[in-house]
């Protein structure tokens, strides 16, 4: 038979599509995966015709294998999408993904900026559409995987290069990530975020408008419900003795009972005594002139808050009241030794003069 024919063909292993079945090999719940064939052909000498591979030939993107699979299974997984097999799709744009990550790492293509940006457009339309298969899924963690990575690409750190979508594709990666954010998460503020960023880039999208009012209408609704919840929690705990705090925190039900007073005053220490219960306080005593005498624990009050709150005037007025306290002091202390001198000088005024009887020299 290969005498006969210039090349036959072999069969080689190809893609793995999703299939329906018992859900083995897939997602729970979703469909299992079956396995694809394709033909590959053979020289007349048995040996498989590699002239389509441009291995080892330095070829531009396009005609690049990998290249073409992805490109092949995206169009396979939109005619899914068009049949509404979900699940088959997914397997479809998987595929295509792990095939140009696998592209990226060629040496014989002729990579430039084009070259490059065909491939960054082609990864972002597959996340974008398997996006869509998840939200019709429900599958929301995946929606809102997928969705993210259409805008920024699959990559740890994202790479501004890989935001290659348009602006009304990057509306729908916002739509359906808002989407699993609201209906799989119940995260209405990021979704509310996602719709408005939607909007600026298709600002007459109807659909987009409605489902942000709703968010904004759901965001209020569970605000006011969680103010409500806890003025509740906090009215209801306070009815119910419960609270916030350690039961040994509480203060007692019945205050304790106070100290038994002393039945005549007692001197704690200068200027500070108990007095009986019902004994009133002595007034303080006036000046002269009618005025109440300084209340110093007012002005040691005053002077620390001064000291708080204006150093500079403390300062100034340390430093007056202590010159004045030294020259007071200065004061005292020749005064007292003026006193001490009088008595002195009047002895020796009044003393009588030495006579020859007193033993005193007398003069010559």
């Amino acid at each position: 038979l290969k005498a006969a024919r210039d090349q036959a063909f072999c069969v080689g292993s190809a893609a793995m599509a999703p299939a329906d079945g018992d859900g083995s090999g897939g997602a729970a719940g979703h469909g299992s995966f079956q396995l694809g064939f394709e033909m590959r052909p053979l020289t007349s000498e048995g040996g498989l015709d590699a002239s389509l591979d441009n291995r080892g030939i330095l070829h531009s993107i396009e005609h690049d294998m990998l290249y073409k699979l992805a490109s092949e299974n995206r169009e396979a997984g939109n005619k899914l999408v068009g049949e509404s097999q979900f699940e088959q799709a997914v397997g479809r744009y998987s595929e295509a993904i792990m095939q140009l990550r696998s592209l990226e790492s060629e040496t014989d293509v002729r990579w430039d900026d084009a070259a490059r940006l065909k491939v960054r457009e082609l990864r972002a339309a597959a996340y974008l559409n398997l996006s869509l298969c998840f939200v019709k899924t429900a599958q929301w963690a995946h929606a809102l995987n997928a969705a993210t990575r259409a805008l920024q690409g699959d990559k740890t750190v994202p790479d501004p290069a890989d935001a290659v979508l348009p602006a009304e594709k990057r509306a729908k990666a916002l739509f359906r990530r808002a989407q699993a954010h609201c209906e799989g998460v119940g995260n209405f503020d990021k979704a509310r975020d996602d719709l408005r960023k939607a909007l600026e880039y298709t600002p007459d999208d109807k659909a987009v408008q409605q489902m942000l009012r709703k968010c904004e209408y759901a965001v209020k609704k569970t605000s006011k419900a969680a103010d409500k919840k806890m003025a509740g929690f906090l009215k209801k705990s306070t009815e119910d003795g419960e609270g916030l705090f350690d039961d040994s925190l509480r203060p007692p039900a019945e205050a304790p009972p106070k100290p038994k007073q002393p039945a005549e005053p007692v001197k704690l220490k200068d200027g500070l005594w108990v007095l009986p219960e019902g004994q009133p306080e002595a007034p303080r005593a006036e000046k002269p002139d009618g005025e109440k005498a300084v209340d110093y624990e007012d002005l040691g009050r005053e002077i620390a808050e001064m000291k708080e709150e204006n150093p500079e005037l403390f300062e100034q007025i340390r430093e007056r009241v202590k010159k004045m306290a030294e020259q007071q002091a200065e004061e005292l202390e020749a005064g007292a030794k003026a006193e001490g001198a009088a008595p002195e000088d009047e002895q020796a005024a009044g003393a009588p003069a030495p006579s020859a009887d007193d033993g005193a020299p007398s003069p010559a």
